[in-house]
């Protein structure tokens, strides 16, 4: 099969054929049909990960079940699923408190490196995030992948674990938003412009969105925010007092990217607000926030890692609101690509040309 292999981090992705190993126990070989590129693979390309190289990238796709291992108990051959680089092991300390968002396998593969297969001189293959969905082929676990049903085009699907997954469960799990909430989202992008959705239906009377990138505010305009702020007007966290009476926002959801974006966020958000971080960073990234505002504002602070939900409730449910309408792609998937031009599709999303790019096979 072929794949795109990272082999070091001053180095283009290179498309190799990479002979498959058989699933193991709790494992399925999925053909996969689309992957949407985040810019988390991207970041895994300029090492942050832990996987070693030669690894296959890539943790949103779609695809069908050709074959499954011992163990699979869910999942037969032929089901069309989507996948997200997550897993719900169901047996670590997270998954039985209810988190299972947090699940011990959360990065599943990283340490030790999961082996999926071997190149044409022998050398071992990884995958980075425990997927590895940028390949014709792969060795999935059943943990990782739900079952689709809804009438969704293969682009749709691909976006499910990754950019509607996060954005709509940032904003109905870990925010909790509520009708008649403000609701502030600092950057429309592949996350936040499904956060402006999903604030629209929950019900928030008030949707502010930050973005610099005129068409982007144009399109969260479209998709539900009431008012838009560009922060080459002047400091985005005064224009969103002004916006609410001096008070701030009852949630402020960060989808920027960087750190001032999750410190502009903690700003706007009101007394007793609630803050949520979404972004990856660098390990050695810091964040300053005001400590007066942070020991007695009472604000709760509450990252969100794959919107804080259960995979197998919310992609089957977030799949039935694209087949109904409810939620909208049709901007947000911006652009498709062939798995040979890989490395146009990640220099499309590093360099912001697309809101999300989809590798179809």
């Amino acid at each position: 099969m072929k794949a795109a292999l990272h082999v070091g981090v001053d180095s283009p992705l290179l498309i190799e054929e990479v002979t498959l190993r058989e699933p193991g126990p709790g494992e399925v070989v999925v053909e996969m049909n689309a992957v949407a590129v985040c810019v988390t693979d991207v970041l895994a390309t300029e090492g942050l990960t832990l996987v070693p190289p030669p690894f296959i990238t890539g943790h949103a796709g779609t695809g069908i079940v050709r074959a499954v291992g011992p163990g699979v108990t869910r999942t037969r051959t032929g089901d069309r699923i989507a996948t997200a680089g997550s897993a719900e092991c169901n047996l670590c300390y997270p998954c039985l408190q209810g988190t299972p968002s947090s699940c011990d396998e959360i990065f599943g593969g990283m340490v030790p490196p999961r082996e999926v297969g071997v190149r044409s001189d022998g050398n071992a293959v990884y995958v980075d995030g425990g997927v590895g969905a940028l390949a014709e082929f792969m060795v999935l676990r059943e943990s990782g992948i739900v079952t689709i049903d809804a009438d969704i085009s293969i682009e749709q699907a691909s976006v499910l674990g990754c950019g509607v997954i996060s954005g709509l469960g940032a904003v109905f799990n870990v925010a909790g938003v509520q009708p008649g909430w403000s609701v502030a989202i600092v950057g429309c992008g592949h996350l936040g412009l499904w956060m402006v959705q999903a604030a629209r239906v929950a019900g928030a009377r008030t949707i502010i969105a930050i973005e610099w990138d005129p068409a982007r505010r144009s399109l969260a305009a479209d998709l539900g925010a009431t008012h838009l702020v560009d922060p080459a007007d002047g400091d985005p966290v005064q224009q969103v007092k002004e916006l609410t009476g001096g008070r701030g926002v009852d949630a402020a959801l960060e989808a920027g990217g960087t750190t001032l974006a999750a410190e502009q966020a903690f700003a706007m958000a009101r007394g007793g607000g609630v803050v949520v971080p979404t972004s990856m960073a660098q390990p050695t990234d810091s964040i300053t926030l005001n400590a007066l505002d942070f020991g007695v504002g009472a604000k709760r602070i509450s990252s969100s890692q794959t919107g804080g939900g259960h995979l197998k409730r919310d992609i089957p449910l977030y799949a039935a609101m694209l087949e109904n309408g409810i939620i909208d792609s049709t901007h947000i998937i911006s652009k498709t690509f062939t798995l040979d031009d890989v490395n146009a599709a990640f220099s499309a999303a590093r360099n912001k040309e697309v809101i999300t790019g989809v590798v179809r096979f």
